[in-house]
């Protein structure tokens, strides 16, 4: 086979090739969640303390 031919075929065959970009759409996910859990966790508390003080202003 001549070169071109070569890489021409290795072109397609790393194209028609799923499971690499799968796995990166796999990592991308699961980075998001994570990110997502820490948001949560670190807001979580000011966000708790900022309702009861709102819920503090209608109680009165």
């Amino acid at each position: 086979m001549r070169m071109p031919v070569r890489l021409a075929v290795a072109a397609r065959r790393f194209a028609a090739d799923q499971s690499a970009a799968t796995a990166v759409e796999y990592a991308v996910m699961t980075f998001i969640a994570i990110a997502i859990v820490a948001a949560i966790t670190l807001l979580g508390g000011s966000v708790t303390a900022m309702y009861e003080q709102l819920k503090g202003l209608f109680i009165k």
